[in-house]
């Protein structure tokens, strides 16, 4: 094979494949330029003008079209996109995707180990390059929420094993490194001594706490990123991954003019389904960020030779000799307009359409048969409001408890506040009235989570502020990191029946509004994907977002809002299976903060200004 290879560059056999007229697009160098492009064995074997004597079977004329490697997405997770490998790659690639390191926490966490090797397996003998990233932090936050299975150093030592593995995934539990947590350290110790690579997630560390991060073996970060942040990261010896919601032109500035530039990445993280299907993959953030001033080499270069030097990928990321032949031919530099995507030196799409059906392996029964929860009544979504100040969470969380009336007709309670555009919470104080012992959650959104991988069916219940004009109810078992059953709604009648219908499914997403279905998307497969292909699965989940204005949910993007209320890494507070969780402080805080005799009491504490709350 190396002699065909070498025979073909000097011109003694002729190519498999030549692409004559292009617009180099060097990612070595940062030049663009004239040449032609000579691939064998699914090989760049010449980059350059042909010579003479250079002939090959196939020869394809570019009409000066851009030609630049294959996109390599360095940190993602499939799982997000609610669809299969096979349906991903199918919708990827025809993006410019060609690549991508895949951590498959998300399947982890409802089928542990199993599932991962399920991934693995799905993943193979695909157009798109899967390289698996073994799950480090199952669950996200130990000892506050409930995952079907807990991994630990020898789990983990067993997952690199696996046919395509490639690292450890993102070590989500960074306070847990710096106080030298023991299943932590297990953990980090078995991806070190196998040799591979360790991602990080470190939204909140900076100074000392980074450092301690960095020098545990974790080099590289997706979370926040400005150019403060970046820049202390890059003096660190990490790499930075960044996501499209961080772009901002101030980071793009800051970028285009640092003198470390191998070390940055554009990475997608997680691809809700809409997302994908309106704005795309990779090309979408190479896209914004050239919008945002990035110069289009530099931006090219973040998601090509520096992502596959990240994963040690060193055979791919560039057009050059010698490199895997995955090329991308763009009408388009700045627009990042796929025309044309060669996978290992074939044509595999064109025209945004796979050239050939990808091949789908199904997934086994055990990946249908998550859902351990009885079906729900409205028993299961009151809040009791008994007793004292400051409420044990497990006394107002669990199902059935008894129900002492107090005297007081109010309590103040602890809330959670979106912010209407990211996963961004804090706590804010509210009051809400009290009937019959029962807290009346008036404008407030309930958000409840049931546990939903044991059939023990434990529960927790909060109050979210900042949707006062919701109506209806949506329930998902798509829910970060351990994806247990999530509730949200304005009327208990409504969450019993969008909760029950997921149930029902096997697992998904359902909208009911005054007794009427107004969407229900089935996920069956471990309760976060289904089989369905890109169009007819972004069809289903238009008719979610036609249910969210219809609803009147407050969020920017309602996938992101569904999705990650209940996740237990992500600032400042959120509701998992267990509690209302200060996510800062790791502790739980108690749903109903006191059950005041006056307002003036409660004026003194420094409780916001009282407002009429409506009953619902």
């Amino acid at each position: 094979m190396e002699r065909d290879i070498i025979s073909a560059a000097m011109g003694e056999s002729p190519f498999d494949l030549a692409i004559r007229n292009v617009q180099l697009v060097n990612v070595l160098t940062e030049e663009i330029y004239p040449a032609d492009i000579g691939i064998a064995g699914g090989t760049f074997v010449y980059v350059g003008p042909f010579k003479s004597e250079h002939s090959a079977a196939e020869t394809i004329d570019a009409g000066g079209m851009f030609a630049v490697p294959g996109f390599i997405d360095s940190h993602m997770h499939i799982e997000s996109s609610m669809m299969t490998p096979a349906a991903f790659a199918e919708a990827v690639v025809p993006l410019g995707t060609t690549t991508v390191a895949a951590d498959p926490h998300e399947i982890g966490n409802v089928l542990g180990k199993a599932g991962v090797r399920m991934l693995c397996e799905m993943s193979r003998n695909l157009p798109l390059e899967v390289h698996v990233m073994a799950p480090s932090t199952i669950p996200s936050a130990p000892g506050f929420e409930t995952s079907a299975v807990e991994i630990d150093g020898g789990d983990v030592a067993e997952m690199l094993g696996y046919p395509g593995v490639l690292g450890l995934g993102e070590v989500m539990d960074f306070n847990g490194v710096i106080a030298g947590d023991k299943k932590l350290m297990g953990i980090i110790a078995a991806a070190k001594q196998a040799g591979v690579l360790l991602d990080g997630h470190a939204p909140l560390l900076r100074g000392r706490e980074l450092q301690a991060f960095a020098a545990s073996g974790i080099d590289c970060d997706h979370t926040y990123m400005d150019s403060d942040t970046a820049r202390e990261k890059l003096r660190y010896g990490m790499w930075i991954q960044i996501q499209e919601r961080f772009l901002s032109k101030e980071l793009m500035q800051f970028l285009a003019a640092c003198p470390v530039q191998n070390r940055i990445t554009l990475v997608t993280d997680d691809v809700p389904l809409t997302r994908l299907a309106s704005r795309g993959h990779l090309n979408s953030l190479v896209r914004k960020a050239i919008a945002l001033g990035l110069p289009a080499q530099k931006a090219i270069r973040y998601v090509t030779i520096n992502p596959a030097d990240r994963l040690r990928l060193y055979r791919s990321g560039a057009i050059a000799p010698g490199r895997q032949a995955d090329m991308l031919l763009l009408s388009g530099l700045e627009e990042a307009a796929v025309e044309k995507v060669f996978v290992r030196g074939k044509l595999a799409a064109e025209g945004g359409r796979m050239l050939a059906p990808v091949a789908v392996n199904k997934f086994p029964l055990e990946a249908y048969t998550t859902m351990k929860i009885r079906p729900l009544s409205a028993a299961d979504f009151v809040i009791p409001a008994g007793g004292a100040g400051g409420m044990d969470c497990a006394a107002i969380n669990t199902p059935g408890a008894a129900i002492n009336t107090p005297r007081a007709a109010s309590a103040l309670v602890n809330a959670i506040e979106q912010d209407g555009k990211t996963s961004r919470t804090k706590g804010v104080l509210r009051r809400c009235n009290i009937e019959k012992g029962v807290l009346v959650q008036g404008e407030l959104v309930k958000m409840a989570v049931f546990e939903r991988h044991t059939g023990k069916a434990g529960r927790s219940i909060a109050l979210l502020a900042n949707l006062e004009k919701f109506q209806g109810a949506m329930a998902s078992t798509y829910a970060h990191d351990c994806h247990n059953l999530v509730v949200y709604s304005s009327n208990d009648d409504d969450a019993v029946l969008a909760a029950n219908k997921v149930i029902a499914m096997g697992g998904g997403v359902s909208a009911y509004l005054a007794g009427k279905e107004l969407c229900a998307i089935a996920l069956p497969i471990a309760g976060i994907l289904c089989a369905d292909k890109l169009e007819t699965l972004s069809k289903k989940f238009a008719s979610l977002l036609d249910a969210a204005k219809v609803m009147q949910l407050n969020h920017a993007e309602p996938l992101t809002f569904l999705t990650l209320m209940a996740l237990a890494v992500s600032p400042e507070i959120k509701l998992t299976d267990k509690g209302l969780l200060d996510v800062i402080h790791k502790r739980f805080i108690p749903l109903i903060e006191e059950i005041p005799g006056t307002c003036a009491e409660a004026e003194s504490r420094g409780s916001p200004p009282e407002e009429p709350v409506r009953k619902k």
